[in-house]
């Protein structure tokens, strides 16, 4: 009676085994996809927005043969999307891991980003870097990166009165300024809702004109722009006149603190 009570016992501990080990296979199965959709949401193009914003950075990403030959290749942006104005890439040196060349390329970001002062006058969101590429893999979901060029705003006009009047917000706009020959762009304020509109006709790689209507035309200018590299960061400054033949100034890529104490004495 003993051994054909333990016989059973076997068997029954066997079976039980074999569905656990199938309930563990199967829950394995379905998870995986959920785990890999973490740490990985597709390849990296060279034609993706991205890239299209930052050609300096697309070029040492995928053309220049040292960083491109790098065994780790980051890339960080500040989050949320309309925040991504700066970036740092970073690339592996001797013996680093990815993880030590993901964490450089975020100090780098929030360096350059902190630089350039406050961006409370801009933004109403909570402008943070973080790495969106590695190793040529999205580490964000797509929907969340920028499909445009962003950046902040500053505006500043005088008014029939002749005093300074200054429109902060942010800009979103065709990344291609230069190359196509027309590229629209539109202003928000810091609390989203669209205030101006316009376009950029390129007549040269850095410069050309613009045209800008804001509050449903009852302000509007004209007059020329030129793209700047550097100093501190890239931007776009235009400079014409509204529609009373009164200054206006319109300066994209720096925070509204920087702007004005470059740009705002018009």
């Amino acid at each position: 009676m003993t051994g054909r009570i333990s016989v059973m016992f076997f068997v029954w501990n066997r079976g039980a085994m074999n569905r656990v080990a199938a309930f563990v296979l199967a829950l394995l199965t379905v998870l995986a996809p959920v785990a890999w959709s973490q740490t990985s949401q597709g390849k990296a193009e060279r034609r993706d927005p991205l890239f299209l914003r930052f050609p300096e950075m697309a070029e040492r990403y995928w053309v220049n043969a040292e960083t491109n030959a790098a065994s780790h290749k980051v890339l960080a942006i500040p989050l949320p999307r309309q925040c991504a104005f700066v970036y740092a890439d970073a690339y592996s040196r001797g013996q680093m891991s990815q993880s030590e060349v993901e964490q450089m390329a975020v100090s780098s970001c929030n360096q350059k980003l902190g630089q350039l002062g406050p961006l409370g006058e801009n933004y109403s969101a909570d402008c943070r870097c973080q790495v969106v590429i590695s190793n040529e893999r999205y580490v964000v979901p797509r929907n969340q990166l920028p499909d445009d060029s962003y950046g902040p705003v500053s505006i500043f006009y005088r008014d029939d009165r002749g005093n300074v009047a200054r429109l902060n917000g942010l800009a979103k706009y065709g990344a291609l300024i230069g190359r196509d020959r027309s590229v629209r762009f539109a202003v928000d304020n810091p609390r989203g809702e669209q205030v101006c509109e316009g376009t950029f006709t390129n007549e040269a790689p850095s410069n050309g004109h613009f045209s800008i209507s804001c509050f449903t035309g009852r302000f509007s200018g004209t007059g020329g722009y030129q793209s700047k590299t550097g100093a501190p960061n890239d931007h776009i400054i235009a400079r014409g006149q509204t529609n009373r033949g009164l200054p206006i100034v319109m300066v994209i890529g720096l925070p509204a603190q920087l702007a004005t104490n470059t740009y705002g004495a018009i």
